[in-house]
C-alpha cells in the first residue's frame, strides 16, 4: 500500500507541475465566422470572417512587445481544381475587444497575404502587454479580421458553386520573435456563377502589311532640303474594349548600316485618325505617347490610324551622313488606360 500512496502522489505532483507551466503559456484560438460570398468584379469587403482570442491564465504573467502573424498553410483552391491568386487578398483588423488599437498601437492598415508558408505580421511589436497582476487569473483579448478581396476581370474565369477554402493560421508570437502558440481556421469563399463580372478586356496591335517594313527613301537633293516623307493610310490597327494609351519606341538608338549610323531622332512619326491630323514625335528609343482612343465598351473595337515617317528639311546629320541603306526596328504598344 505503501508503494502505491508515494507512487500517485508522484504522478499528482508532476501534472500539477505541467498544468502551472500550461497556465503560464498564452493560448491562441481562432475561428471562422461569417461565410464569403462574391457576386461581382469589384473589390468587396468580408466583415468578420476571421476571429482570434489570445487568452493568459495565472497570476503575475507578462508578455510585453507580443505579435500576431497569419500564415496561409496552403494554396487557396476548390474541388474542380481552380486556384484563388493569393496576392488578390488582404486581411484587416476591424475590431477588438480587452485593449484598444490605440493601446496596442496597430492600425488597421490591409495586410497582403503571402505565399504559403511565410508569414504576414498582422500586430507588430504591442505596445500593450499580455499580463496578469497579482489579483488577476484570467485575461483575453479577442480580435475581429475582415478579408479583402480585390476586384478585377481575372474573377470571370474563376467563378464557380464549388467554394474556394481559405485556411490560415494565425500565429502569436513573443518580443523575440519566438512562437507561443498557433491556431487555424478554414473559411470558404464562394465567386458565385450568377454574379455580375466583367469579362476580361481583349487588346490587339497590328501594323498592316504595307507598313510592316517601312522606307522612307531621300533621293533627290529637294528631299534633304525639303525634307522627304512617305505615309501608309490605315497602317495601324488597334483592337480594345477599353481606353487606350499607343506608345512607340526604337529598339535602339541608331540606325545602322554596316558601320555607319544615323541616330533615329533623324525620322519623324505623325499619327492620325481618318483626316485628323494627330501627334508627330520625333523617334527615340524610350517609350512615346502618339495617341489615345477607346472607350468601355462590351465588345473590343477595332480603330484606324494612318502613319506618316517624314524627316525635317536642312538637317544636318542627313546632309553629312554616308549615303547608305540604314535599318532600325520601330515597336508599338498599347498601354490599356
Amino acid at each position: 500500500m505503501n508503494r502505491i500512496s508515494i507512487s500517485l502522489t508522484a504522478i499528482i505532483i508532476l501534472m500539477a507541475g505541467l498544468l502551472q507551466q500550461a497556465m503560464a503559456q498564452p493560448r491562441i484560438g481562432a475561428s471562422n465566422q461569417n461565410y464569403m460570398q462574391v457576386s461581382s468584379s469589384q473589390t468587396q469587403t468580408f466583415s468578420n470572417a476571421y476571429q482570434v482570442q489570445l487568452s493568459l491564465e495565472g497570476k503575475n504573467k507578462s508578455y510585453p512587445n507580443w505579435s500576431l502573424a497569419t500564415v496561409l498553410n496552403q494554396q487557396i483552391t476548390n474541388s474542380e481544381g481552380k486556384t484563388l491568386p493569393y496576392n488578390k487578398i488582404k486581411l484587416k483588423l476591424s475590431a477588438i475587444n480587452g485593449a484598444t488599437f490605440q493601446q496596442i498601437g496597430s492600425g488597421t492598415t490591409p495586410v497582403p497575404l503571402n505565399s504559403p508558408g511565410i508569414q504576414a505580421l498582422l500586430i507588430s511589436s504591442s505596445n500593450y502587454p499580455l499580463t496578469n497582476g497579482n489579483e488577476e487569473f484570467y485575461k483575453d483579448i479577442v480580435i475581429t479580421i475582415d478579408v479583402i478581396l480585390e476586384g478585377g476581370s481575372y474573377l470571370d474565369a474563376l467563378k464557380t458553386w464549388q467554394a474556394y477554402s481559405i485556411n490560415l493560421a494565425f500565429v502569436l508570437l513573443d518580443k523575440n520573435g519566438t512562437e507561443l502558440g498557433r491556431s487555424s481556421a478554414v473559411n470558404g469563399m464562394q465567386i458565385r456563377p450568377d454574379g455580375n463580372y466583367t469579362t476580361p478586356a481583349s487588346y490587339g496591335i497590328q501594323i498592316q502589311d504595307n507598313a510592316r517594313s517601312g522606307l522612307l527613301e531621300l533621293k533627290t537633293m529637294a528631299d534633304y532640303t525639303n525634307g522627304a516623307s512617305v505615309s501608309y493610310a490605315n497602317g495601324l490597327t488597334v483592337t480594345a474594349a477599353t481606353p487606350y494609351a499607343i506608345q512607340v519606341r526604337t529598339s535602339s538608338a541608331n540606325f545602322t548600316a554596316g558601320n555607319n549610323s544615323l541616330p533615329v531622332s533623324v525620322v519623324n512619326l505623325q499619327l492620325s485618325a481618318g483626316s485628323s491630323a494627330g501627334a508627330t514625335v520625333a523617334l527615340s528609343e524610350t517609350s512615346q505617347t502618339i495617341g489615345t482612343g477607346g472607350s468601355n465598351t462590351t465588345n473590343a473595337q477595332a480603330y484606324k490610324y494612318n502613319l506618316r515617317y517624314f524627316t525635317k528639311a536642312n538637317d544636318n546629320r542627313l546632309m553629312n551622313a554616308v549615303p547608305n541603306n540604314y535599318s532600325g526596328i520601330l515597336i508599338y504598344e498599347i498601354i490599356p488606360q
